[in-house]
């Protein structure tokens, strides 16, 4: 279970494996409609999605090389899982929270300490936009 609640937990995988549920995608097409994520992120979080058997990675003999990921019938099976996290979201999470439950929800920690910030949480809060901070 504990594992489970770590991959629902990660952002990343969840955005990876919502993009992946259109079909298949080539790496920059994924770091594309993803986002704000690095090279690094998008490199680990796919090889542990291949290593758990949720993803697989395709090369194609091709000039220039071309690689493709898609997700196999494991990936498909946990996109249920996120399809039904985003219909509950829709039903019971659409009115923004109050201002003072979002400074709980949307501020980054205090401790500055991560190399790479996380998408940002701003639609919890009913902001289109997300902050500028850095």
């Amino acid at each position: 279970m504990g594992r489970a609640v770590r991959l629902v937990g990660d952002v990343w995988i969840l955005l990876i494996m919502i993009s992946l549920q259109r079909g298949p995608q080539r790496f920059g097409e994924l770091q594309e409609q993803i986002g704000h994520i690095s090279s690094r992120t998008l490199t680990q979080r796919l090889r542990l999605l291949e290593a758990l058997g949720f993803v697989e990675r395709r090369a194609f003999l091709e000039i220039p090389p071309r690689v493709e990921y898609h997700l196999t019938a494991k990936g498909q099976e946990f996109g249920q899982v996120i399809t039904a996290i985003e219909i509950f979201a829709r039903r019971n999470l659409s009115d923004p929270l109050p201002s003072t439950s979002c400074q709980e929800f949307c501020l980054p920690p205090a401790s500055g300490s991560a190399t790479e910030v996380e998408p940002e949480i701003s639609t919890l809060c009913g902001s289109s936009e997300p902050s500028q901070e850095a």
